[in-house]
């Protein structure tokens, strides 16, 4: 159960990652919300020609009258069709001219990148007061919708047959102009002969547009003195198929997740795919195929406890300071006395010279607490202390039995292998830069690295960049045998204790270096009907011969003795950590029952 939350914790804040933008996707405000422009728009001219294919070609030539202080306009587009959710309409620029001449201009993306934005003039000068011309060029493509959209609206003005296989439903003033424009003059050629044309100012029905006319392709229409905020939609039948246009699968709150390209989708899910292979394989070139492990009674000669778990495990144990201490007392090196629930003695017994056949693990703990001589005491305190030496000590027995390994020739470094770790710590940091979209236009760009980076965690774990020699490897194999001893029941791997009942004791510190003593003690209670009998080198003030022994880490009688050090360090370690201690606002188009403001088009403009 621990393992599975270990691994859901990653997978849940790589998923909030790529999408927390739909997430924090909640739809830009409609039209009508900007505050009113000082600018006046005194004439907007838009001629708006439409291919055979439904791409539009429009040109538009705004005149207004600048008030003193003003850099220029804003132009922004809705890329969206609130009529077709699934369809992108982003506005390509061809060119910006400013009283005849090519315009200043920075193209933005606003409103969660629904807004494509034209910020026209230049910060660092302002427009002489009084009228100046701006001439906008661009297209969109796929601006031709089915005949039934808009079908049921109601307009403020119509001519013609209102039922036709295609239509062009479109804003041709925009929802969000911040200004009053007094005049307006729209020209619309579409690619077949006009059946019909609908027309209304504002939005729901509208008002009617002046002077709406049908001759041939070509629709006209007009009007004067628009409120800010106020479209003019244009609803044209024309007898011809729907030409077909290009749909994404997902709406525009999956933008900045997927973006607008299936092509991308497709190259990022195999990239993330060729990640997770690559990682596999990688993480697989570094582990260490098994020997066999057949049973063992007995560890490997000359061993001590953390010894033989590192040479199987290539890992200092977490439990290993104990299992020393209690493989120097079950030697009758030391000897381990509790004086209450958070203190413990640890007093040497015997002549140094008696440390000579001990392994240079416990010499270098025995070493580290100043235990090694008869009387020599360290008392186990909920204390700084205490704490400081036990650290220490854990320190000097984890680069022990490193220098063991590697003096004794039974391990080497494979540097090669860290190259993986590089490599996992660089696709986080990509990976987190896909999420925030540092250098990366989506969020599913962090996918690939997210994928690499999951499956070639395995770096990080101990032996990544070492490996057993051949003496190491037949270690390695009894000691893994030995493992199967302490941590498999009496059905696979017997052992009779009634013949070797003293050596219950002795393998509890291997047991305890192991994480397997409650298992180790469970074993002697199936085999022999009894509980596990205290060791008598394990002076616990909690535990007797008479209530029995459930075996500690793993059961409550060794977790006094690790208890103590724990907080020992704990209050060291606190200790130690006391003492270092521009532009306008840009608004989307708004539906109604109506037709006015209901087409393709959206997005509006002002000055700043």
């Amino acid at each position: 159960m621990g393992r599975l939350f270990k691994l859901l914790i990653p997978l849940v804040l790589i998923a909030f990652g790529l999408l927390w933008p739909v997430v924090f996707s909640a739809t830009p405000s409609g039209g009508g919300d900007g505050a009113a422009d000082p600018v006046v728009i005194s004439d907007y001219t838009a001629h708006y020609t439409v291919d055979a294919d439904g791409d539009l070609d429009a040109v538009e030539t705004i005149t207004g009258e600048f008030p003193v202080g003003r850099h220029g306009i804003f132009r922004h587009w809705d890329v969206t069709n609130q009529n077709s959710p699934k369809v992108r309409q982003v506005p390509q620029i061809q060119s910006i001219l400013w009283d005849g001449e090519p315009a200043p201009y920075q193209l933005l993306w606003e409103g969660r990148e629904r807004f494509r934005v034209a910020k026209i003039g230049s910060p660092d000068s302002t427009l002489d007061p009084g009228p100046h011309v701006f001439e906008i060029r661009y297209t969109i493509p796929g601006v031709l919708d089915p005949g039934t959209v808009g079908a049921g609206k109601h307009f403020g003005d119509s001519t013609g047959a209102l039922d036709a296989p295609t239509v062009f439903f479109w804003n041709v003033i925009a929802p969000a102009w911040n200004n009053e424009i007094d005049n307006v003059d729209i020209t619309v050629t579409l690619p077949e002969p006009v059946l019909g044309a609908q027309c209304s100012v504002g939005f729901g029905r509208g008002a009617a547009c002046s002077d709406l006319t049908v001759d041939g392709n070509t629709v006209r229409l007009a009007a004067q003195g628009l409120p800010p905020h106020t479209p003019v939609t244009l609803r044209a039948g024309v007898d011809m198929p729907t030409p077909p246009r290009a749909e994404l699968p997902w709406t525009y709150h999956w933008d900045r997740v997927l973006g607008q390209s299936t092509t991308q989708v497709v190259v990022l899910v195999l990239l993330t795919l060729l990640g997770a292979a690559t990682a596999i394989l990688w993480a697989r070139s570094t582990l260490e195929r098994p020997p066999g492990f057949p049973i063992q009674y007995a560890p490997p000669p000359g061993l001590g406890p953390v010894q033989t778990e590192y040479i199987r495990t290539e890992t200092v144990p977490e439990s290993g300071l104990t299992a020393t201490l209690f493989h120097l007392a079950e030697r009758k090196l030391v000897e381990l006395r509790q004086l209450d629930k958070h203190a413990w003695n640890v007093t040497g017994t015997a002549q140094p010279g008696a440390w000579a056949d001990i392994d240079p693990v416990g010499v270098a703990v025995g070493s580290a607490l100043k235990v090694i001589g008869p009387g020599a005491e360290f008392k186990a305190r909920k204390s700084a202390t205490s704490g400081e030496k036990l650290k220490r000590a854990k320190i000097d027995m984890a680069g022990a039995v490193r220098r063991w390994a590697t003096d004794e020739g039974l391990i080497v470094k494979r540097r090669k292998e860290l190259w993986l770790r590089a490599a996992n710590a660089v696709a986080a940091i990509l990976m987190v830069c896909g999420f925030f979209r540092w250098g990366f236009p989506i969020t599913l760009w962090a996918l690939p690295f997210a994928v690499f980076f999951l499956f070639s965690t395995l770096a990080w774990r101990d032996g990544v960049g070492s490996r057993r020699t051949a003496a190491g490897r037949e270690l390695w194999s009894r000691a893994g045998g030995f493992h199967r001893l302490l941590s498999t029941d009496s059905a696979e791997s017997r052992f009779d204790f009634g013949a070797r009942k003293d050596l219950y004791a002795a393998y509890v510190p291997f047991a305890v270096a192991a994480g397997t003593a409650a298992l180790w003690a469970q074993k002697y209670r199936d085999a022999t009907g009894a509980v596990a009998p205290q060791p008598e080198w394990y002076n616990s003030s909690s535990s007797s011969t008479s209530s029995g022994f459930t075996g500690g880490t793993g059961g409550a009688e060794f977790d006094s003795f690790e208890s103590a050090l724990s907080s020992s360090i704990g209050a060291y370690t606190a200790s130690q950590s006391s003492s270092s201690s521009g532009g306008g606002s840009s608004s989307g188009s708004s539906s109604s029952s109506g037709g006015g403001g209901g087409g393709g088009g959206g997005g509006g403009g002002g000055s700043w």
